[in-house]
């Protein structure tokens, strides 16, 4: 914990890096969100439909018409997974293309970051071999 506090180098790339990973779980989070969203949309959605179609087939007086009310149900049923599998591809692909982002625009300074500790503990490293070599 010392050489942290210490360390600019090594405090400013950890901190870079809970930062990143504090935006990606930022992104997580609100792709999850959404996706509860779209999935609880579709649930109400298909319950409606399901008393829907069990009211229209309690109404027919034979079977054949309880046969053809079941089947006039299957439409807006297919329309909403329809709606729901377009609904996710642009959740799925966006939360995709904020990550891309995300990671585009903080892996540069990552990057330089890490070198800064690379280079910190490197000079360290030579300081501290040389004060061993004087003193011996």
């Amino acid at each position: 914990m010392q050489a942290y506090a210490h360390n600019t180098a090594l405090r400013s790339h950890l901190d870079n890096q809970v930062s990143f990973i504090t935006e990606f779980t930022h992104k997580t989070y609100d792709a999850l969100r959404r996706l509860s969203e779209i999935n609880l949309r579709l649930a109400q959605q298909l319950l409606e439909d399901s008393v829907d179609t069990g009211r229209a087939m309690l109404n027919c007086t034979d079977p054949f018409q309880a046969g053809a009310a079941a089947m006039r149900q299957a439409e807006p049923v297919a329309r909403h997974l329809r709606s729901y599998q377009e609904e996710l591809l642009r959740v799925l692909t966006g939360t995709q293309s904020e990550f891309v982002r995300t990671a585009e625009s903080r892996m540069p300074e990552a990057g330089r970051s890490a070198l800064a500790v690379a280079d910190e503990f490197a000079r360290n490293a030579a300081e501290a071999s040389e004060a061993f070599m004087t003193r011996h």
